[in-house]
């Protein structure tokens, strides 16, 4: 008896803890939502209403695609177009880009009017289809023996898609609509965000497609490389330049410049955090291209060498941008990319107030050069900003 009393009390002990755990568990996720909170309030309203589309809803309901369109929308509501909720696959992409490596077999393309095709923009140095003997040019009218040229753009991209190490056989249309059967590897593809070489007069010539991953690494490597080989003079083309990161940005200005500011963040509080160049500093004449699809790291890059005086500007105004963004990854798979701070030029100016960068030399562009610059297929005798930079930098030097 005295057992069988003795169990009973256990019992209750514990279910006693387990009703007190239960009731701490449901207080700290109230707390977690705001309970009490018009957070709290907005959560239950949101709750409710897809409660009330999946019960009452005619149709069929992707609940998936709804949520992301609420979260999509939330981040909008915002008005910053820095901020965005960022999709699983979107987070995917955004990763995949910022690394400088793409899964793929090394193709840009976009959809091709007369045969509804994917027709071929750009082929990767290095890739699967290089080595395949794909073309700028060509077009892709099947995958694996099945005709793509009926499909939306993005179901056909997505016919391509591989596990990397396997391989996907394309048919071409290539020039004069002869076809052509190409298998080609799916792997990891590693880019280079820098492009140089030496231009008539010593001018070491310096393309940065982005401030991503190991850049810095790139564009150090070239400087070096164009001193070694008698530059004279630099011309650093960010035209179509996005930007990317901090820290590859300050890197490159602490390699160029000498002692003193070189970036300056504001936080959200609106305190400053300022980086500084040591003393080290490569001295030559130099100019940057911009355009108006240079921006953040790119703009912000040219103005603070014009600043220091170390460079002219040439080409059309930027974008403006000054806030930095933090990525957080959210329960989903996706992301809220989401602007945190802000940044100025050493001498404290918002390239956001200001409505971008103002070139020194202002050297507009036909709609077809920029057409041409941007897949990489306008000659630099041909290109009015770049001749415009060397005849400056020529005068300088």
């Amino acid at each position: 008896m005295k057992k069988q009393f003795q169990t009973k009390t256990v019992l209750a002990l514990v279910l006693a803890a387990s009703a007190l755990a239960s009731i701490v568990t449901a207080m700290c996720f109230y707390g977690y939502l705001g309970g009490g909170t018009p957070l709290f309030t907005e959560i239950k309203t949101y709750i409710a209403l897809r409660r009330k589309i999946g019960s009452e809803y005619v149709g069929q309901v992707d609940g998936a695609k709804v949520s992301q369109a609420a979260l999509a929308a939330a981040v909008d509501a915002l008005e910053d177009k820095w901020s965005l909720y960022l999709t699983p696959e979107q987070l995917e992409a955004y990763l995949e880009s910022s690394s400088n490596a793409y899964a793929g077999i090394g193709i840009s393309v976009v959809a091709d009017e007369g045969t509804g095709g994917l027709a071929i923009q750009y082929v990767y140095p290095g890739s699967g289809a290089e080595r395949a003997g794909v073309e700028v040019g060509d077009v892709v009218i099947a995958v694996d023996g099945e005709d793509i040229t009926h499909l939306e753009f993005d179901e056909a991209v997505g016919k391509v898609r591989r596990e990397i190490g396997e391989s996907v056989l394309l048919r071409l249309s290539g020039a004069g609509g002869a076809q052509r059967d190409v298998e080609v590897e799916y792997a990891v593809i590693l880019v280079s965000p820098v492009h140089f070489e030496m231009l008539e007069g010593g001018v070491g010539y310096i393309a940065i497609y982005n401030f991503e991953a190991h850049s810095a690494d790139d564009f150090i490597a070239a400087v070096d490389a164009l001193v070694v080989e008698g530059a004279k003079a630099f011309l650093f083309d960010v035209r179509n330049n996005g930007g990317g990161r901090a820290a590859e940005l300050v890197r490159m200005l602490d390699y160029l410049l000498p002692e003193g500011e070189i970036f300056v963040g504001v936080t959200a509080r609106g305190q400053e955090e300022i980086i500084y160049s040591d003393e080290h500093a490569v001295t030559r004449p130099a100019a940057v291209l911009v355009n108006e699809h240079s921006y953040s790291a790119a703009e912000y890059f040219a103005a603070v060498l014009r600043e220091y005086n170390y460079a002219e500007v040439v080409g059309t105004q930027t974008t403006g941008k000054n806030r930095s963004q933090v990525t957080y990854l959210l329960p989903d798979g996706g992301a809220l990319h989401i602007s945190t701070g802000e940044y100025l030029t050493p001498s404290r100016v918002s390239l956001t107030e200001t409505g971008g960068l103002t070139p020194d030399v202002v050297e507009e562009m036909s709609e077809e050069d920029i057409e041409a610059l941007y897949y990489g297929k306008l000659p630099f005798e041909e290109d009015v900003q770049l001749m415009a930079a060397l005849a400056r930098l020529n005068q300088a030097t």
